[in-house]
């Protein structure tokens, strides 16, 4: 029997970046694709597949990448908050995190069916823009938008994000969460602003009137001229959003309560609103 050669020290990573060099050489022909978004999304395929946590050189091998290149993207995916470490330390595996990027495609299909007349119907009457909302950690995301016919309709984009703190949407949930779960989320809330510096009447405030009126109002919180209002909805186990944004130089605070308001709640009260629960 002849024995095999030894392969000299360096050389799967020699071959592991003369790969990752053919592969860059390739994409450059393409000059939208971004390669580092591919591997770093490689390595999430690659832990998604895996039955238990893997260290980076188990990562090299299985997506072909040199152990210093996939070293720094599980550090950048664990500082995003998509990878985390083991408890030993010196291996990865993916976060819930990950969930909210197909989140609102799972929930997309029968929430938005059960939504989506409502807001049209709402949109048609009024002129202004209609978005369903979920939440995603401290921001809320747009699901689902009906585009305001109106000249000065405030423009939303379906997958756009908006923070909680200073969203009508984001009131709204906070308003409609269980006891823990609200407890522990304005605690995250309130350290948020602070960091930011930013006026923390203004959410309280918000948030103390949507327990009073059941709906969460909103006016020049996130931007001047941008204000909003929102509803919760409860529906198969999905705490979500009516919302609808305003452009506060034409839209006044009594249309927003005596207009704008009524037919949020009307809709929500026919898909199941969520219940408002009460303060601390």
């Amino acid at each position: 029997m002849i024995a095999e050669k030894p392969i000299p020290p360096g050389k799967n990573q020699r071959r592991c970046r003369a790969a990752e060099k053919d592969d860059m050489t390739q994409d450059r022909q393409d000059r939208q694709f971004v390669d580092a978004l591919a591997r770093g999304l490689a390595i999430l395929e690659c832990l998604s597949r895996a039955e238990r946590a893997m260290g980076n050189g188990d990562i090299a091998r299985h997506v072909e990448l040199a152990p210093s290149t996939v070293s720094r993207l599980t550090h950048t995916l664990t500082e995003l908050g998509y990878l985390r470490r083991s408890e030993h330390g010196r291996t990865y595996e993916l976060t819930p995190k990950n969930l909210t990027l197909g989140y609102p495609l799972l929930i997309g299909m029968a929430l938005r069916d059960r939504v989506r007349p409502h807001l049209e119907d709402i949109c048609e009457r009024s002129g202004q823009t209609l978005a369903l909302a979920i939440r995603d950690d401290l921001h809320m995301c747009f699901v689902d938008v009906a585009q305001g016919s109106a000249p000065r309709a405030i423009r939303l984009a379906t997958g756009g994000r908006l923070r909680m703190a200073v969203s009508a949407a984001g009131i709204a949930t906070v308003a409609a969460m269980s006891e823990r779960l609200r407890w522990s989320t304005l605690n995250r809330l309130r350290g948020d602003i602070l960091q930011r510096e930013e006026n923390a009447q203004i959410f309280e405030q918000a948030l103390e009137a949507c327990h009073r009126l059941g709906y969460a109002m909103v006016r020049n919180a996130w931007q001047e001229g941008i204000g909003g209002i929102a509803v919760p909805i409860f529906w198969q186990g999905t705490l979500a959003t009516l919302s609808m944004p305003v452009a506060t130089n034409e839209v006044s605070a009594q249309r927003m309560h005596n207009e704008l308001a009524p037919a949020l709640l009307a809709a929500a009260d026919a898909i199941g609103r969520a219940a408002i629960n009460a303060p601390e």
